[in-house]
């Protein structure tokens, strides 16, 4: 299994991500979680064909991602701190600006999905029957997701998305974790507020 920069370091930092949660502001967001409408497309091409797409981002700060959890855990220029991520993780349970959009989106049976990275930080694009928590327990613990989904404990090397990557969420995947109502949900591994529901079609 593969163990993210995160959840390497923060078994070290830990203690150190709490004191700066107790110590630092804790801003709320002044707006709401985007909630995208369900969309439908499809798309060829390059190798697979997949229909539609889920998107992550995030807004890392890389001087103090870096400095609290390693280099290189943080590659593109966003503006939020670690000490303002772990503020707002605290006092709301996400980092709003880590998200996955759509959050809601219309696909059919056999047809994969692309999970595409823009963010900074590493990602994953994972299938799972229920949501949950991830493999990172700090992040767990402050974003009120004690329970681990289970599709999470056993990620693949390559199930790990880094900045600017790109990955293929297969139909087969989808349509094993999608419940009786032909709901699947993709949830980032990591970073465990980050989820995305799949209604799926023939």
């Amino acid at each position: 299994m593969h163990r993210s920069t995160w959840a390497t370091a923060l078994a070290v930092v830990t203690p150190a991500v709490l004191l700066l949660a107790a110590c630092g502001e804790q801003p709320a967001p002044t707006d709401a979680t985007r909630d995208a409408p369900s969309v439908a497309f499809s798309r060829g091409g390059n190798g697979q064909e997949h229909a539609g797409a889920i998107v992550a981002h995030d807004s890392c700060d890389p001087a103090s991602f870096n400095l609290a959890i390693g280099p290189g855990t943080c590659v593109k220029n966003g503006n939020t701190t670690f000490q303002e991520f772990i503020g707002e993780l605290t006092a709301t349970g996400v980092a709003r600006k880590w998200n996955f959009t759509p959050t809601q989106l219309t696909a059919h049976f056999g047809v994969n999905l692309l999970g595409n990275n823009v963010g900074g930080e590493e990602h994953t694009f994972t299938p799972v029957r229920q949501f949950g928590g991830g493999v990172v327990p700090i992040l767990n613990q402050l974003s009120g997701n004690p329970v681990v989904a289970q599709e999470c404990l056993s990620l693949d090397e390559d199930d790990v998305v880094a900045p600017g990557g790109k990955y293929i969420i297969e139909s087969e995947e989808l349509a094993e974790v999608a419940d009786n109502s032909g709901i699947a949900r993709v949830e980032c591994c990591i970073h465990p507020w980050m989820r995305s529901e799949v209604r799926l079609k023939s």
